[in-house]
């Protein structure tokens, strides 16, 4: 009789466990910075939606307001944030822990970019690459359309992220 009811206590606390553990995936959690885009921003919310949480809001803020909701990236006083010498999305990457090869390589790129602005370039394909991204965020005002559009880019570039190498 007690064995039965020490059972039914783990079984039932195993239960709990995965119900608190579905609630918490499903939890949106918001990541908040200015309006404004740049390859940076663009690859950290790819970086963001992808990898770090599939269910992410990320809103948008008039730049220079003061960010009092969810988890500010991308802009001056933030943790998630350019540095001099690593990108946001570097950041995001070292502190997540995001060891995936494919994802250590664009971060690669992005500090190209970014970080590495008046130096020679260490990819071939850098500068098409933010060519890519300027184009996506000039061609539209359309926020939400610059973030799809971002997406779908960092999207095909992990797939195919081999073929941008030296």
């Amino acid at each position: 009789m007690i064995k039965k009811l020490i059972y039914i206590n783990i079984i039932i606390s195993l239960l709990l466990v995965n119900v608190y553990f579905i609630y918490a995936e499903e939890k949106t959690v918001i990541y908040s910075t200015w309006e404004g885009f740049e390859v940076d921003k663009c690859a950290s919310i790819w970086l963001i939606k992808r990898f770090i949480d599939k269910n992410a809001k990320i809103k948008f803020f008039p730049k220079g307001k003061t960010i009092t909701e969810g988890i500010p990236f991308d802009m001056p006083n933030a943790i998630f944030r350019r540095y001099h010498n690593i990108s946001t999305f570097e950041f995001f990457l070292k502190h997540h822990q995001l060891m995936d090869k494919k994802l250590m390589l664009i971060g690669k790129i992005i500090h190209d970019i970014e970080i590495n602005t008046w130096e020679r370039k260490v990819f071939s394909k850098t500068i098409k690459i933010k060519k890519d991204i300027i184009e996506i965020i000039n061609k539209t005002n359309n926020v939400q359309n610059i973030v799809d559009q971002s997406i779908k880019y960092f999207d095909h570039l992990y797939e195919n992220i081999y073929e941008h190498q030296k």
